[in-house]
């Protein structure tokens, strides 16, 4: 569920967050390219005027970290600012029940915000900080991959053996993942093929769908909060309740092959 990543949506969340909270609350701002960071400096000034704490991810990185973050740090939400301009949702925190957070956010609470939003009309003149915000550390990073590795390894049989892997990935995150798992990754002649999307959230493979969901089967989820469909996968329900193309894709290369 996305809405437009503006500076009425921050004064919005902020205002829900606030209500919700019943005082000062914790948000986790995200970005997708570094185009975005001024954006997501900008929501952070905002949410700091509002009476609120903004911590931003340390660069650009896909979504799912920003989603492990949330609970990582015991932020009661967070915005992840998307390249096409849109923004997700995320709740956390004292603002939503534990069995969903880190999750996106529900209709329900989705509907609030827009209520909220829309009591915000010039964005110019919203009041925004000049300082206050803080950033998330770069240790979140290794924090996810290692979370990430143990799930896979917890669910690895004996005796499989990686496949060599091909990857497209703009962060880099899925190639220091299949590292750490022990998955060669190569150039050319790989026998499997990853694409995740820029944001992290979708997996694309060279092997039918059908065969994808067969690995993973002992991996997926079947928690209600996490989206189902063609390329969206989350390994780890405990930590990233968000579909997490990064994260399946690794455990598709590390327990998927024959």
């Amino acid at each position: 569920m996305t809405r437009c990543a503006s500076p009425s949506l921050f004064a919005g969340i902020a205002s829900f967050l606030s209500a919700r909270t019943g005082g000062r609350f914790r948000l986790i701002i995200g970005f997708e390219a570094p185009e975005d960071q001024d954006s997501a400096r900008d929501g952070a000034a905002i949410i700091e005027a509002a009476g609120g704490h903004a911590l931003l991810m340390p660069r650009a990185l896909p979504a799912p970290l920003t989603a492990f973050s949330v609970r990582m740090v015991m932020a009661d939400g967070a915005v992840y600012v998307r390249a096409s301009g849109e923004a997700l949702i995320y709740l956390g925190g004292r603002a939503i029940d534990r069995s969903r957070e880190g999750a996106l956010a529900p209709d329900a609470e989705l509907a609030l915000i827009d209520e909220a939003v829309a009591a915000f009309g010039d964005e110019p003149s919203l009041p925004r900080a000049e300082e206050g915000w803080e950033s998330v550390g770069d240790g979140m990073i290794g924090a996810y991959v290692d979370r990430c590795a143990s799930r896979i390894a917890s669910v690895e049989a004996s005796g499989t053996r990686p496949a060599s892997v091909s990857v497209s990935e703009a962060s880099g995150l899925l190639v220091t993942l299949l590292e750490r798992l022990g998955v060669p990754v190569v150039e050319e002649g790989a026998t499997l093929s990853l694409a995740i999307s820029a944001d992290g959230r979708t997996l694309t493979t060279s092997r039918p769908e059908q065969d994808v969901r067969t690995a993973l089967a002992d991996a997926l989820t079947t928690s209600p909060a996490v989206p189902h469909g063609p390329g969206l996968y989350c390994v780890d329900p405990a930590f990233v309740l968000d579909a997490d193309g990064l994260s399946a894709g690794a455990a598709l290369a590390a327990l998927g092959t024959r």
